[in-house]
């Protein structure tokens, strides 16, 4: 659906992520007067930072952008403590001896990118020549290139010229011992009050219902995927909803690292 214009009202659009792993806040959840769009991790970053978004779940490297404008609404979230699946670098060669190379990475990123960044260059030491966008004809001639959300499942299942694949949230995770937070629920801090009550009880009970039907989601996007349902439910079954203890540190850690590094 359209993006509303920047001259209306901005109070009323509530950003979906149309990935997989992002249906069980989804799936069977009503409009209920609010306005909708499906919009990238980046792309929903973008019109939050522009003033048209009330709420979505927000890659969590744009939200310690704006969290001056915006609030965490609960504990919602998208973590994973672990391997993910579908934060992948793909590449020619082992990733540690990717010093000196291209590398293409999805224009669907926020969080992602600023995580390959850290891994890369903080933990294996590489000096890459230079990030470019991936091209979306996906014709690069990268010696790697960096996918997310159902892209990579897909992108996985499909390759033979990246031969080697880097889950960079369990990079993360043998790195500094912690989930890695994807995104997390926020809402703009001059919300009505109402609206956001209404939408975090809105959320909680979708959360609540799909999770106990990840057979039924995954049985739903086995098709649009071509993959097998069962490794989809194991997918989504990897993924924390609501975000604790360990979570909030990971936050912490990710935001000083990024800001030590000057990546945010």
């Amino acid at each position: 659906m359209a993006i509303a214009s920047a001259k209306q009202t901005v109070k009323t659009l509530v950003a979906r992520i149309p990935y997989t792993n992002c249906a069980p806040f989804f799936h069977g959840l009503a409009a209920d007067g609010w306005e909708w769009a499906d919009l990238s991790p980046r792309q929903l970053g973008q019109e939050a930072k522009e003033g048209r978004l009330m709420a979505g779940p927000m890659a969590l490297a744009d939200f310690l952008r704006l969290n001056e404008t915006f609030a965490r609404l609960g504990n919602l979230g998208i973590a994973v403590r672990g391997r993910c699946g579908s934060a992948l670098l793909f590449s020619r060669k082992p990733a540690r001896q990717l010093d000196g190379e291209i590398i293409a990475v999805t224009e669907d990123t926020s969080t992602t990118a600023l995580l390959l960044r850290l891994i890369l260059e903080q933990q294996f030491r590489v000096k890459p020549k230079q990030y470019v966008p991936r091209q979306p004809s996906g014709t690069d001639d990268a010696e790697a290139v960096l996918l997310i959300g159902d892209e990579a499942l897909k992108f996985r299942a499909a390759t033979r010229r990246y031969p080697y694949e880097t889950d960079l949230a369990f990079e993360w995770w043998l790195w500094q011992h912690l989930p890695f937070v994807f995104a997390v629920w926020a809402v703009r801090k001059d919300a009505l009050a109402a609206d956001t009550q209404r939408l975090s009880r809105l959320l909680q009970h979708r959360l609540a219902v799909n999770t106990g039907r990840l057979d039924e989601l995954a049985k739903e996007r086995a098709a649009s995927l071509g993959l097998p349902a069962e490794d989809i439910r194991r997918y989504l079954a990897s993924f924390i909803y609501r975000l604790s203890e360990p979570e909030e540190r990971a936050i912490t850690q990710f935001d000083a690292l990024a800001h030590e590094h000057h990546l945010l």
